[in-house]
């Protein structure tokens, strides 16, 4: 990150209703230039409501959200010539040809980049004559992605970009958004994988319910919330109910995973062994391991449940609605 005095992005205050609904509530931060932000949340937490405000694409209800310094209410024309922006399900011509969409993106703004340029950049040249339906998922959202850079934003907002792609294709895209923001890039970025967030986030704030429950760097939410060390018992028949007493009476959290396998949270390491050591006794053929802990801890503990993505790549957990 660079050392801005002031935030690209400020939002104070922020509010969001739609009749009794309160889809934001009261939002306050600031990211600043060059970093990768993510706001992280199940489904209904208020993160795409929080982006297209900052899009100006919604007005809020309450409170204020600045875009390099311009007002969200009164500046949205300087805002949007200013950013780039991929949402989850975004629109292109798809008979024509990833070239073809780019340029005519590009066609839209006085000012921008060359197309071939942001193609290369992004590894597009050898389908640049390719249909967009002809591509998988994961160029197609590299194509998203370019449409968006083409314009040379200063900021670029990408809500859920990964969704529903396979993990080839997912970590391909990740290492194109860790390349945009180290060319300078500010990116903002919403999603519920937790393993996303460790990747490729500076900081991250977490929704439930329209407010922010924390907010820092992923490495200090890690420190505060996650507990120094994970125990993950691997599902398996038999012996269900003294695995998970042993590890109720030892750990600070206890889950089931989309797995269905245990995960204990422990804020000590030789308790967290001697938890090893009698589940292993218990049953010696399950999976037994100890890691560290990471975002899907820190959700678990702040939102009370795990965040459990189902097979539209879409996620539940907390209070979502």
């Amino acid at each position: 990150m660079s050392g801005a005095t002031a935030p690209v992005i400020e939002v104070e205050d922020l509010q969001k209703r739609y009749g009794d609904l309160t889809a934001v509530d009261d939002v306050s931060f600031a990211i600043q230039a060059d970093e990768v932000f993510a706001l992280v949340g199940p489904n209904g937490a208020g993160k795409t409501t929080i982006v297209e405000i900052l899009e100006c694409l919604r007005t809020p209800t309450a409170g204020t959200a600045t875009v390099l310094g311009h007002d969200v209410r009164s500046d949205t024309q300087a805002i949007k010539d200013a950013i780039g922006v991929v949402p989850q399900s975004f629109h292109t011509f798809d008979r024509l040809s990833v070239r073809e969409n780019v340029a005519l993106t590009r066609r839209m703004y006085d000012d921008g980049r060359d197309v071939d340029d942001v193609l290369d950049e992004l590894d597009l040249d050898d389908y640049a004559d390719t249909r967009f339906e002809s591509l998988s998922g994961g160029y197609q959202r590299r194509t998203g992605i370019a449409m968006a850079l083409v314009s040379d934003p200063e900021v670029l907002f990408l809500d859920e970009p990964t969704t529903g792609l396979d993990p080839a294709a997912r970590r391909s895209t990740w290492r194109q958004i860790e390349s945009l923001a180290a060319a300078g890039t500010t990116v903002v970025l919403t999603t519920h994988y937790m393993e996303e967030v460790e990747e490729l986030a500076d900081r991250a704030a977490l929704l439930l319910d329209g407010t922010i429950e924390a907010v820092d760097t992923v490495q200090n939410l890690i420190a505060t919330y996650g507990g120094d060390v994970k125990l993950v018992v691997g599902a398996g028949a038999g012996e269900d109910a003294a695995i998970e007493s042993i590890l109720e009476s030892t750990a600070t959290e206890v889950y089931r995973n989309e797995t269905d396998d245990f995960v204990a949270l422990y804020e000590d390491r030789a308790v967290a062994q001697t938890a090893f050591g009698d589940v292993l006794d218990v049953n010696g053929e399950r999976s037994i391991d100890l890691t560290t802990a990471g975002m899907d801890d820190v959700f678990l503990r702040l939102a009370g449940a795990p965040v459990e993505v189902v097979g539209d790549g879409t996620a539940t957990g907390g209070d979502d609605r």
